[in-house]
């Protein structure tokens, strides 16, 4: 009987980037940021209704 290679060894899990874990530069929170940005669609939808209103 012939001696086989032995096994290959599992892949790792990527390393862990820290950066990713970081909070972002402006209004502190991603929650912070994703809530800017529905108010701000909030806003320009309800600008953009009364301007229509207005001039249609």
């Amino acid at each position: 009987m012939t001696a086989s290679a032995p096994p290959p060894e599992p892949a790792r899990a990527p390393e862990s980037r820290p950066e990713l874990h970081d909070a972002p530069p402006l209004l502190g929170s991603w929650r912070n940021i994703y809530l800017f940005v529905l108010g701000t669609l909030a806003l320009l939808i309800a600008l953009f209704w009364a301007l229509t209103r207005a001039y249609a």
